[in-house]
């Protein structure tokens, strides 16, 4: 390793102690970069010339991506929204009586494992396996939960937000030429490349992502309306929020209906199961290869630990935002390696 190998490393890790400090801070400007993704390709379609476009001019091609995409917001806050409240108070209601199920499932599977005569340490381990994984479903609720809140309560993000994102639509080129004016003409080149590859990495991703969740949350939906799964609206929800966490995600968004299905009978919970597998198999066999022009290359034990990394540093957004993060970095590296 070299002299310029080991400098770069330690400004790498000097960004990232920066970055880790003013942590809070960066929240409205990561979700102003998602929302530009989401409407850039919108925008495009509105202010490229005929026959790419219809040629109308880019800062009223944002003004009108921003009215279309506040319109189905409210549509879908009008409609869809007091049905997934209605469940959600429904569910509360009967929460007392699912965690006393799920003690008495948990109570009597201790008691049959207990039964088979393991040993001490094997039936411990087990035990704690099982309060482990409840215990991180419920932190994991928490923790969203209260981000989502938090974002409702902080008024002043929900004005900087959109003011960001229609900057960034409108003066996306400035925005690089401002950035490549402080980089030296000698890395210029590769700092144009570097910002290329991250922006198809992002744009790939958050478009990608969006799409899949939700035909995930659909085809999840309408499984559980069709096997008269209670609260089939709320689950399809969550199963559509937890499927942008690699690897782990579709797990997590399972196990809450298998739950409540296991409460009316263990062939229900069993078919809930069926359905959940054959969704993900849809998914990663048919939908994704389609969905995804390009994957992001990365090692499933890479995203794995980078997930629960993230997970301690930033908390629930880390579990959805590892996959990107490790691509962009890895994106980084590459690129410094090159020419060395």
């Amino acid at each position: 390793m070299n002299q310029r190998q080991i400098t770069r490393i330690i400004a790498v890790l000097l960004f990232s102690i920066f970055l880790f400090l003013i942590r809070n801070s960066l929240f409205p400007i990561i979700v102003s970069i998602i929302l530009f993704y989401l409407l850039d390709p919108l925008v495009n379609l509105l202010s490229n010339k005929w026959p790419k476009g219809l040629g109308i001019n880019r800062a009223l091609s944002t003004l009108v991506s921003f009215i279309i995409f506040i319109t189905i917001i409210s549509l879908l806050l009008t409609f869809i929204l007091p049905v997934f409240i209605a469940q959600f108070e429904q569910l509360i209601n009967n929460l007392p009586q699912f965690l006393a199920g799920v003690q008495t499932f948990f109570n009597g599977l201790q008691q049959w494992y207990s039964a088979t005569k393991v040993s001490d340490q094997v039936n411990n381990l087990f035990i704690n396996a099982l309060q482990n994984i409840l215990n991180f479903m419920l932190t994991f609720a928490q923790e969203t939960a209260s981000n989502l809140l938090g974002l409702l309560s902080q008024f002043i993000n929900l004005i900087i937000i959109p003011i960001v994102a229609f900057y960034l639509l409108v003066d996306r080129e400035k925005v690089v030429l401002g950035i490549l004016k402080y980089i030296p003409d000698d890395h210029r080149q590769k700092m144009m490349d570097t910002l290329s590859q991250i922006n198809d990495v992002m744009h790939n991703f958050i478009r990608g992502q969006l799409i899949l969740s939700l035909i995930v949350g659909l085809l999840t939906g309408l499984g559980l309306y069709f096997l008269g799964v209670k609260f089939f609206l709320l689950l399809a929800l969550i199963a559509a929020i937890t499927d942008i966490i690699p690897y782990l995600g579709p797990v997590l968004g399972a196990v809450p209906a298998v739950i409540i299905s296991l409460f009316v009978s263990p062939w229900l919970a069993l078919a809930v199961i069926i359905l959940y597998i054959t969704v993900q198999v849809i998914e990663n066999c048919l939908l994704a290869p389609r969905i995804f022009r390009k994957r992001l290359g990365l090692n499933p034990v890479t995203v794995i630990l980078a997930i629960l990394i993230l997970h301690q540093f930033i908390g629930a957004w880390g579990l959805f935002f590892a996959a990107p993060i490790v691509a962009i970095l890895k994106i980084i590296y590459l690129e410094t390696q090159k020419n060395d």
